[in-house]
């Protein structure tokens, strides 16, 4: 009787409207990634936007990792490419087939690197530590970089994000179809006739 309400999804946190300082080189041995962290409330992920450019095709991935002491630690899920990445500096969006729940509270890592061949990327970052979202939604400060494929990182605490936005809906209860409401109404109804008529 109670199903849930399908969320449009809403801008979580983005700091894609500050201004764009550089971007650094992502590669097969040079994979990248910059932190965020959820406020209090309870959301799924459905697709991040990244400031990318294409330079060389190759094997992009975009991967959502767990926080292990100020770094990524183990990958969460893998987001699906656009069918093509922009070869100037714009915002491109990689999606999830299936939501991801955030839990509330938590740093998160979006680390973006090629797993194989020699294709070359652009990812867009700002001097900035600004950042628009939802209350209790923060971007970490700075950037992590890898030259063994996520084996072993550097961090870079305060030289400043990379570009992104975390596109997801709230988490909420299930609730009834108005007709199930309806049907309860009505059988509450009936119920109050019955005891009238044994009252009279």
């Amino acid at each position: 009787m109670a199903l849930g309400q399908q969320a449009s999804a809403v801008t979580l946190v983005e700091n894609l409207t500050q201004s764009n300082s550089a971007d650094g080189t992502v590669h097969s041995t040079a994979w990248t990634g910059s932190s965020f962290t959820t406020g209090s409330g309870s959301y799924n992920l459905e697709s991040v936007t990244l400031l990318l450019q294409e330079n060389t095709a190759g094997d992009l991935f975009v991967g959502l990792y767990g926080n292990n002491s100020g770094v990524p630690g183990t990958l969460i899920t893998t987001f699906t490419n656009p069918g093509s990445i922009t070869t100037s500096l714009a915002n491109n969006t990689f999606t999830l087939a299936t939501s991801q729940a955030l839990t509330a509270s938590t740093t998160y890592w979006l680390v973006s690197g090629i797993l194989s061949g020699s294709g070359t990327y652009s990812w867009g970052y700002t001097s900035s530590d600004s950042e628009t979202g939802l209350p209790g939604w923060t971007i970490g400060a700075g950037y992590v970089d890898s030259t063994n494929q996520g084996g072993t990182w550097i961090s870079y605490p305060t030289d400043g994000p990379y570009q992104f936005s975390v596109n997801g809906t709230e988490q909420s209860q299930s609730i009834p179809e108005p007709s199930s409401v309806v049907a309860l109404l009505g059988l509450g109804g009936l119920g109050l006739v019955s005891r009238l008529k044994k009252q009279k």
